[in-house]
C-alpha cells in the first residue's frame, strides 16, 4: 500500500495539481472556431438529409397517372436520356420532362440524327409521377406498347442515392456535433479567466451572411437535378456530381468570406446612423472611402470586394447557361 501511494504522489498526484496533458492541448485550441466550423458541417449535414428526403420516391399507390395521346416530344440530352413530351389527355395539354429514359434513346438511335428531333406521331402514352413543392418527377412512362422509363428501375436507382445522402448526412452530423463538442470543451478548459478574445458583432455577421448565402446557392443547385447534370455531367473525378459540388461550392464562396465581414461592419455602421435599406448601405460605403481612418476605407472595399465578386460570378453563370442552352 505504501508503495501504491508513493507512486501516486510521485507521478499521478502532480498531473491533477498542475495543466493536464489533455487540458493543456484543450487551451491552445479556438472554442469560437471549432463551434463555428461544426455549425458549418452541420450545415451540410442537413443538406444531405434534404437530398435524401427529396430523392424519396413515393410507393406506387401515392403516384399521379395520365393518360392520352402524344402531340409532341422532344430529346433535349441522349446521353442523359432526358426527354420533354407533351400529350393530350381529354381536354388538357399536360408538358413533362424526364431523363433517365436510356431505352427510349435505344428506340430512336436507328433514326437519322435523332439530337433534338421532336416526333409528332399519334401514340397513346402512359405516365406516372409524383409532386414535390411546383416540380413533377416522372417516375414511369411507357409509349405505346414500349415501357420506355420503369418505375421499378427509377426506384433502384433513387433508393441506392438515397442510402448515400442518408449515410452523408449521419457522418457530417457526427463530425459537426464532435466539433462543437470539442470546442465546448476547449470553452471550459479555458474557464472564465479572460483567455478568450471579445466576441466581435461584425465576425459573426459575416459568418452567418456567409453560411446563409452558401446554404441557399447550395440548397438551389441540388434540387434541379436535371439542370446540374445538363451543366456539370453527373459525374466528376468518378464521384456522383451531387457529393463534388458542396466542397466546389465552399471553394468557389470562400474569397467571398472578406467581403462577408465587410458587409457586415458596413451594414452595423449604416444601422448605427440610422441608415436604413439599400440607399443607407450606399451611403454609408461611399461615407467609408472618402474617410481618412485606414479600418473605415479597409470596411468599405472589403463590402466593394463582395459585390464584385458576386457580380462576376452571376454574370459568368449566366453567361454558361447560355452558352449551354439552359
Amino acid at each position: 500500500m505504501s508503495n501504491w501511494a508513493r507512486t501516486v504522489e510521485r507521478g499521478g498526484g502532480g498531473d491533477y495539481r498542475g495543466d493536464h496533458a489533455l487540458i493543456g492541448l484543450l487551451k491552445r485550441l479556438h472554442p469560437r472556431g471549432l463551434i463555428t466550423f461544426g455549425c458549418a458541417i452541420l450545415v451540410l449535414a442537413g443538406m444531405a438529409g434534404l437530398l435524401a428526403w427529396l430523392d424519396t420516391i413515393p410507393p406506387p399507390d401515392q403516384l399521379r397517372h395520365v393518360r392520352g395521346q402524344l402531340r409532341e416530344m422532344t430529346m433535349q440530352d441522349a446521353s442523359a436520356g432526358a426527354f420533354k413530351i407533351t400529350l393530350a389527355s381529354g381536354d388538357a395539354l399536360y408538358t413533362f420532362e424526364f431523363e433517365n429514359a436510356h431505352r427510349l434513346v435505344a428506340l430512336l438511335s436507328a433514326r437519322e440524327n435523332p439530337e433534338d428531333r421532336q416526333i409528332d406521331q399519334v401514340v397513346n402514352v402512359s405516365l406516372a409521377y409524383y409532386t414535390f413543392g411546383r416540380g413533377k418527377k416522372v417516375v414511369d412512362v411507357t409509349l405505346g406498347q414500349d415501357n420506355v422509363l420503369n418505375y421499378e428501375d427509377v426506384a433502384s436507382r433513387a433508393a441506392s442515392k438515397v442510402v448515400k445522402y442518408r449515410n452523408s448526412a449521419i457522418g457530417l452530423g457526427a463530425l459537426g456535433a464532435f466539433l462543437i463538442l470539442l470546442g465546448g470543451a476547449a470553452r471550459f478548459a479555458r474557464g472564465d479567466s479572460g483567455e478568450l478574445a471579445a466576441p466581435n458583432p461584425d465576425t459573426t455577421i459575416g459568418v452567418l451572411c456567409w453560411l446563409a448565402l452558401y446554404g441557399l446557392v447550395l440548397v438551389v443547385i441540388l434540387t434541379e437535378p436535371a439542370i446540374l447534370h445538363r451543366a456539370f455531367g453527373t459525374e466528376a473525378f468518378q464521384l456522383p456530381i451531387e457529393y463534388v459540388v458542396p466542397m466546389a461550392l465552399a471553394l468557389l464562396f470562400l474569397p467571398l468570406w472578406p467581403g462577408c465581414m465587410g458587409l457586415g461592419a458596413l451594414t452595423r455602421q449604416a444601422m448605427r446612423k440610422g441608415r436604413g435599406g439599400k440607399l443607407g448601405l450606399i451611403f454609408e460605403m461611399r461615407s467609408l472611402l472618402a474617410s481618412n481612418n485606414p479600418t473605415e476605407r479597409r470596411t468599405a472595399v472589403k463590402a466593394l470586394w463582395f459585390f464584385a465578386y458576386f457580380t462576376l460570378l452571376c454574370t459568368t453563370w449566366i453567361a454558361y447557361a447560355a452558352m449551354i442552352g439552359i
